[in-house]
């Protein structure tokens, strides 16, 4: 977390956000949501059930360092494909929604 403090580490970050490299995102962590989820009446739920709290913290492109309720987060996130990542657990559970991706990141 201290990289995103660094302004031109942090723009990398954002950029790399679009469109994740293999090596950014570590595959043991990575939960496809299959397309007929991408919804938030089914995406918040889920989350709930592993443990998310009712507020988030978003970072990234299109809302970025700002705390939100976890289905108004979903709710102006999906469908935007900005690079963006609501953290519900710290290095436990996050959504992330890229250019190229919908996805639920875990760490059990």
């Amino acid at each position: 977390m201290t990289a995103l403090a660094n302004p031109a580490r942090r723009s990398a970050f954002h950029r790399e956000l679009h469109h994740p490299k293999s090596n950014f995102l570590m595959a043991e962590y990575v939960e496809p949501i299959i397309p007929s989820e991408h919804y938030t009446k089914l995406l918040a739920p889920k989350l709930k059930k592993l443990g998310a709290p009712l507020e988030c913290w978003v970072f990234g492109n299109y809302i970025d360092m700002r705390q939100m309720n976890l289905s108004e987060a979903l709710d102006a996130l999906i469908g935007m494909r900005s690079g963006t990542i609501v953290s519900c657990l710290p290095g436990k559970l996050a959504f992330l929604e890229s250019e190229d991706h919908r996805i639920i990141l875990r760490n059990s």
